[in-house]
């Protein structure tokens, strides 16, 4: 008996290193890692000039073989023009300013998401994504070292619906 528990426990040890280590690839180790893989190079960064519409209110089509993807942010007090652009897998999709929302489809999966604040502040957020199923993002700001960071987080689907119903769409060249 004590032979056959010393054969379990030596397996046991042996197979929890194998079970414990991360999958290779699904995420990286460090936030600086987590940001590139989020927002790109820095030299591929997309420059916008934003704008919001005022008389339309599109809303994105949903299919069943990607997730809808809303991003939204509220009409805050702190410097309400400043744009805040947005990327996926380093990416570049579009850009709020407060108010405002856009969407757009994504394959499904794990996706990392970016958003720049000011100067160098942005906010990631990772997140995985099933087909058919529609995604409420918002994208916060706030102050840090004396510069308008970047926060996202998701919402649920009460709370990006009423967010959405208050907001307008986002427009925006690039530069």
């Amino acid at each position: 008996m004590r032979y056959l528990t010393a054969i379990l426990l030596l397996a046991c040890a042996l197979a929890i290193p194998a079970v414990c280590q991360k999958e290779q690839g699904l995420e990286p180790d460090s936030a600086q890692a987590r940001e590139l893989k989020a927002c790109g190079p820095k030299d591929k960064e997309v420059q916008y000039v934003a704008d919001t519409d005022k008389k339309s209110h599109p809303i994105g089509v949903q299919t069943a073989d990607k997730a809808l993807i809303y991003v939204i942010r509220q009409n805050y007090k702190w410097l309400r023009n400043f744009p805040f652009p947005l990327a996926v897998d380093g990416e570049w999709k579009g850009v709020n300013r407060h108010g405002s929302y856009f969407f757009f489809t994504l394959e499904p999966g794990l996706h990392n998401f970016c958003s720049k604040g000011m100067r160098e502040n942005r906010g990631v957020l990772a997140l995985t994504v099933e087909a058919g199923k529609t995604y409420y993002i918002e994208q916060e700001d706030y102050f840090s070292r004396r510069a308008l960071a970047a926060q996202l987080s998701p919402m649920s689907e009460t709370e990006g619906k009423s967010l959405l119903a208050i907001t307008y769409p986002s427009t925006w060249t690039v530069k």
